[in-house]
């Protein structure tokens, strides 16, 4: 017999995958996450352009199946999915960068891969152990697949969390729709032909920036749906001249390619670091700074502030000035002076600092200019096991009207997103964003928290899926 190639091998996974070759730790993980989306959503429903996406969808003729989280509207699965999915990805809050034994690197896929098993399950009904197994199975799928292509590579400019979930949430509709492994094969050659998405919407703090995660979804139903009636496509889009590495990563194949297939079936790998602040990674340390500063002085009587970071330290979109420009909040998320002035004026981040009331409050805007960001090279660098570890060190000086002067430094090692959060830590960034918009009753909410926490009992994740609407 032949030996199966690498679409072969991951098509039968993804499809005879059951919830008993599940680890207790991927269930852990699964649920912890999917409460943490729910919060993401309520936190997120609200921000600009997820309404506006809706609108869009809601003027189509179509099926009316599923249902559009927290916004009162119903779509196709893929169009409803795709609202739930930016929702949850609004406030730049959800996980990411995923774990292969060890092996941390950034991804973002969980905004997709859940929304769309959630979406799925409010049409379908199925139970929370299905549940659980679709998620995780298209999880440990598009973890594979961007684990094999490396890290993100800013210089080719495709951002791998537009192109890459697509092929998990295929396998996620195909388990449902009772696709064949050929048909699933099929699915994935259509999606790879749909895929898309650019760096440079963050660069330009464009709404667009978080289309990806919806669309991912949107287009996986459209690929799924063909394939089961048996529609043509590329049948190995791993291996061979034409494989997707080479089309969006610039490189002749898979630089990483045990990772598709390593353990395949006897482990499956997530995205496992949960954020608990709502600002781009490299910016957390300067929030950090920025709410130890709260409180120090009165902010009306600041006239200078100087943010010194060590040259080579992350620049890119964080650098330039907070503006409030077409979409503030996009902005706001990937700014240096917004992570930095939001605390120092509101006291330690909580969802409601990216309201539309914040985001264009005249004192935040004041504060961040007479924001200095500015190279310092005497920064020190911290000495970790013997090795130097250069640029991750930030001092933040405050100067007030009458000469005095309020520091703050921070260093990178003081926090980790791998570090995986905690209970506490968990229901209390929940219940910051239910509680920041109103979207969810409290005792909706606390229903909420049961059911997750039994979601292995759950019959039909529709008694969850209802809460939501």
């Amino acid at each position: 017999m032949d030996k199966k190639n690498i679409a072969e091998l991951l098509s039968e996974n993804a499809l005879n995958t059951r919830f008993e070759d599940l680890s207790e730790r991927n269930v852990r993980i699964c649920k912890d996450k999917l409460l943490d989306n729910i919060g993401n959503l309520a936190g997120g429903a609200l921000a600009f352009g997820n309404r506006e996406v809706l609108d869009i969808v809601n003027s189509y003729e179509e099926s009316q199946e599923a249902p559009v989280f927290f916004l009162k509207g119903r779509a196709s699965l893929g169009n409803a999915a795709m609202v739930n999915a930016m929702s949850s990805r609004s406030n730049d809050y959800e996980p990411m960068f995923m774990n292969l034994d060890g092996v941390r690197m950034p991804s973002k896929e969980s905004a997709t891969l859940i929304n769309a098993a959630l979406t799925a399950g409010a049409v379908y009904g199925f139970s929370g152990k299905d549940y659980i197994t679709h998620e995780i199975v298209g999880e440990d799928l598009s973890v594979r697949i961007m684990a094999a292509g490396g890290r993100w590579d800013f210089g080719v400019g495709w951002d791998s969390s537009f192109t890459m979930p697509i092929y998990g949430v295929c396998a996620q509709l195909g388990r449902m729709r009772g696709l064949t492994p050929l048909q699933l094969r099929d699915a994935w050659g259509i999606a790879m032909g749909m895929v898309g998405g650019t760096m440079s919407h963050i660069f330009d703090y464009a709404t667009s920036a978080k289309l990806g995660a919806g669309y991912n979804i949107r287009n996986a139903d459209f690929a799924t749906r063909l394939a089961k009636k048996g529609f043509p496509s590329l049948i190995n889009i791993f291996e061979g001249p034409r494989n997707l590495y080479h089309q969006y990563r610039g490189m002749d194949e898979a630089c990483n390619p045990e990772y598709l297939t390593n353990d395949l079936g006897q482990k499956y790998f997530m995205e496992e670091s949960i954020k608990l602040y709502p600002v781009g990674s490299p910016a957390t340390i300067v929030a950090f700074a920025g709410s130890e500063l709260y409180g120090t002085c009165n902010p009306a009587d600041i006239v200078d502030i100087e943010l010194a970071l060590p040259k080579g330290y992350t620049e890119m979109y964080y650098w330039p000035p907070y503006e409030v420009g077409r979409d503030a909040l996009t902005h706001a998320q990937f700014s240096y002076q917004y992570a930095l002035c939001a605390p120092i004026l509101w006291g330690p981040f909580r969802t409601t600092h990216y309201s539309e009331e914040h985001l264009h409050d005249p004192e935040l805007l004041r504060l961040c200019s007479v924001t200095r960001m500015i190279h310092d090279d005497t920064l020190p660098t911290i000495q970790n096991g013997g090795a130097t570890t250069s640029y991750n060190v930030i001092r933040v000086t405050i100067t007030t009207k009458d000469g005095q002067k309020h520091v703050a430094e921070k260093n990178s090692t003081e926090f980790s997103m791998h570090t995986y959060p905690t209970r506490e830590q968990l229901l209390d960034k929940f219940w910051d964003q239910v509680n920041a918009y109103g979207l969810l009753s409290k005792p909706a909410a606390e229903k909420c928290i049961e059911l997750v926490d039994h979601l292995e009992d759950l019959k039909d994740i529709r008694e969850l899926t209802d809460l939501l609407v």
